[in-house]
């Protein structure tokens, strides 16, 4: 059974008539489909949750209660229907209401709400016609707009529009309903085309499911409503790098760098385009700048490492590794490389082969790594271990040969 809605007899005995959950969802339903024009207004009360932990119930009832009587003072001048919703939100169906309106009678509202007590309500508002929305949708809209209205602070009046329903977007995509996502992007879109945040959060999406073409053409589209957009212009460089166009891709990461020289994630990429391309030292110079600039992923620092690896510089691969496997302890390549530094410089002889075992753990068909675990045995001593590592590294296709017989040889003329 639910828990008791605070106030929730004290309202029942003063209003015994008024819909609560369900029973108003039915009301507006009956309301909505005769009438071609209202508002629906959601109200919260605002931290209710932190407020009633504070003070009590007690006090948090008289707070529902007080709100209560203010929206049946107003319903006695104005043509609305009110109800409760649940714990902290109510919401009212405005007949023959328009935004303005709307906005006018919450002002009300809230004025005769506020007291000394700092007690606030925030609102979003939800009107019909509202192009291209049924009206059976509108009390949904409303709810996106107080969605959207928390975040501007405590008691905000908000009316739905395209940021609402980018935030209920970001919601769906965060919990990983894509499709969802998409839908209300593509909602966001018809209410405001020239949005150019709305434009990128769908190209991400279509970036996710892997439908590159989608993705470019709506990063594409972003750019040419806001050519100085940072996000998009990054992120047709990763489209397009997806999509194996790695020139294409570093002139957008070049472009992105222009607009927004601090941000890690690009100089990262610049990066790692230049050392696909060979071209070294321009790689590190875009890799050291990113690690400068508190990247979020470990992935920055490996690719740092891996350029210090490529030219020799093993100190300072060590410590790209180090911190690289500090932020992703699970990283299967920058475990293995940093367990054969280790082994390279004569250093943490036995950390050096755990990092390099958990890197064969995590990424076992990996040759390389295999290659390295064998090397670091035989170094110890322990042939046979090494002999099965190399023989599994020449398995999956590194040259292992002369390694495994200098093993065999090692192990054949052992005291």
């Amino acid at each position: 059974m639910d828990e008791p809605l605070v106030a929730s007899n004290i309202l029942k005995k003063i209003f015994p008539q008024m819909p609560v959950g369900e029973a108003f969802q039915a009301l507006f339903e009956a309301s909505a489909a005769k009438t071609d024009r209202f508002a629906v207004l959601f109200i919260r009360v605002d931290d209710f949750d932190k407020t009633l932990k504070h003070v009590g119930e007690n006090i948090m009832s008289d707070v529902v209660v007080r709100l209560a009587r203010i929206m049946d003072g107003l319903s006695k001048t104005y043509p609305m229907q009110w109800g409760r919703l649940n714990e902290d939100r109510f919401a009212c169906f405005c007949p023959d209401t328009d935004e303005a309106e709307a906005v006018r009678l919450v002002g009300q509202m809230q004025q005769r709400f506020a007291l000394p007590d700092e007690h606030s309500v925030s609102v979003g508002i939800a009107v019909y016609p509202f192009w291209p929305f049924e009206r059976m949708t509108i009390l949904a809209n409303a709810k996106k707009a107080l969605d959207h209205a928390a975040f501007f602070g405590p008691g905000t009046v908000t009316p739905f529009d395209a940021v609402s329903l980018n935030i209920s977007a970001d919601k769906l995509y965060q919990y990983g309903d894509m499709d969802g996502a998409i839908k209300e992007f593509e909602r966001a879109l018809a209410v405001d085309p020239k949005n150019v945040n709305v434009h990128n959060s769908l190209g991400v999406c279509h970036g996710v499911r892997g439908k590159s073409d989608l993705a470019i053409h709506a990063f594409e589209t972003a750019i040419a409503l806001n050519p100085e957009d940072v996000m998009a212009t990054y992120n047709l460089g990763l489209a397009h790098l997806k999509q194996g166009h790695r020139e294409k891709a570093l002139d957008l990461f070049l472009e992105a760098h222009r607009l927004d020289g601090e941000h890690p994630d690009i100089a990262c990429q610049i990066g790692l385009c230049y050392r696909e391309m060979g071209r070294m030292e321009a790689a590190l110079g875009y890799l050291e700048k990113a690690a400068q600039n508190t990247p979020k992923w470990g992935h920055v620092f490996r690719a740092l490492g891996d350029c210090y690896l490529e030219k020799d510089r093993l100190r300072e691969a060590v410590k790209a590794y180090e911190k690289a496997i500090k932020r992703h302890p699970t990283d299967p390549k920058s475990l293995s490389a940093l367990g054969y530094l280790y082994g390279e410089l004569g250093e943490n002889e036995e950390i050096a082969i755990m990092l390099c075992r958990e890197s064969t753990t995590l990424d076992p068909n990996n040759g390389l790594f295999r290659y390295r675990l064998g090397k670091l045995y035989a170094q110890r001593g322990d042939y046979e271990k090494a002999i099965d590592q190399l023989r599994m590294a020449a398995d999956l296709g590194e040259d292992c040969g002369e390694l495994i017989r200098e093993a065999e040889s090692a192990r054949d003329w052992q005291p």
